[in-house]
């Protein structure tokens, strides 16, 4: 059982998400929470796809400049996924920083 102290947090938790995203916290509410909007990078997803097909086309041809563009190809995707991931920490609030960290940086 959870503490009186604990149950306000929650609580406070609760009431935070409800005004942040209502269609969230119903969908938890309800037990059948929904993927994050934006959770699939399509364009990183989409060039990978191109590149392994770029690539099976190169060695059943036989051609290096085709493999070595479909390895570039598989370069592009890891950057979109990256970028795709990094902005959606971008958009997460800052994390609290320990009291005098400020001040040591």
């Amino acid at each position: 059982m959870l503490s009186q102290d604990d149950q306000a947090r929650f609580r406070e938790i609760e009431r935070h998400l409800a005004q942040e995203d209502p269609r969230f916290a119903r969908a938890l509410s309800e037990g059948r929470p929904r993927r994050p909007a934006g959770d699939v990078s399509w364009w990183a997803v989409t060039v990978f796809a191109l590149s392994l097909v770029t690539i099976a086309v190169a060695v059943v041809a036989l051609s290096f400049s085709l493999l070595l563009f479909g390895v570039v190809l598989i370069g592009a995707s890891m950057l979109l996924r990256r970028r795709h991931v990094h902005r959606g920490q971008r958009l997460s609030p800052p994390r609290e920083q320990p009291p005098g960290a400020a001040a040591a940086g």
